[in-house]
């Protein structure tokens, strides 16, 4: 397993997605934004990119943790782990945020593996498609 800056080019070639967004439009406008706002793309040894993730600066001190994992990545789920929790620890934010879709369990699963803790069981409208998610916090 590989982890490299973020490209535009490793959006595009993100496989069929794990769960949530599974048919979100990803188009070339987004790929560069991703790109420019920075983020890590975790390619396997056969050059498959499975799975994206980053941090954006939400304001002085407080970063938004996301990350779009293709079907493929539950193989490398240990060390794609090690890696973003590395990436937590490394960043410049004394809290971090992520955003769950209620109901996706495996999420849930994952937040908590990262060290972050449920402070907002139910945020109503709160994700990018409207629907509701619940907060997850991980602060230093």
């Amino acid at each position: 397993m590989n982890f490299v800056p973020l490209k535009a080019e490793h959006v595009a070639q993100l496989g069929p997605l794990e769960t949530i967004h599974a048919g979100y439009e990803v188009t070339p406008d987004l790929a560069l934004s991703l790109e420019e706002l920075g983020g890590t793309a975790a390619i396997d040894d056969d050059g498959n990119v499975v799975g994206i993730a980053g941090v954006l600066p939400r304001w002085d001190g407080v970063g938004m943790a996301w990350a779009w994992l293709s079907r493929k990545w539950r193989r490398h789920a240990r060390v794609i782990t090690d890696e973003v929790s590395r990436t937590l620890d490394a960043a410049p934010y004394h809290r971090i945020e992520m955003g769950v879709k209620i109901g996706y369990d495996r999420g849930e699963a994952w937040a908590n593996r990262l060290g972050f803790y449920l402070e907002t069981p139910l945020a109503r409208k709160w994700g990018p498609d409207g629907e509701d998610y619940s907060i997850w916090v991980r602060c230093k």
